[in-house]
């Protein structure tokens, strides 16, 4: 990207630590350079910029609808895995995350960043 960009630590946040920040930002650059949605594309790169924060780019209605509709397949292919694969992946995403986490140096296991993610949205 040509423009100047905002760092990770954009999106550090209560209940979400450098890891999941990490994953957050390479998604969005994912998104901006590689992704074939022209509307996602303008939001990743919208909010790469720092001209909208990411709660905000959720609230626009285009932006929230061309998510949605990438985000529903991926939910109802989830939905018919059986338990045991969805486990399997469960358990390879926590190892994902917490050597992320341990190459940070943040010494904080998925155990309790699972905690945050299990209470109910406010």
């Amino acid at each position: 990207m040509s423009e100047s960009e905002v760092g990770y630590e954009e999106f550090l946040s209560r209940g979400r630590d450098h890891a999941q920040a990490q994953f957050v930002h390479k998604a969005l650059q994912h998104l901006a350079t590689g992704g074939d949605d022209d509307v996602l594309r303008e939001m990743a790169r919208e909010v790469l910029s720092g001209r909208i924060g990411l709660r905000e780019a959720m609230r626009v209605g285009a932006y929230a609808d061309a998510l949605g509709e990438h985000v529903q397949p991926v939910r109802a292919a989830w939905e018919q895995m059986p338990q045991a694969e969805r486990e399997q992946y469960t358990h390879e995403a926590r190892q994902l995350l917490d050597a992320s986490g341990d190459a940070l140096g943040e010494g904080v296991s998925l155990s309790r960043r699972q905690e945050s993610w299990d209470r109910p949205a406010r």
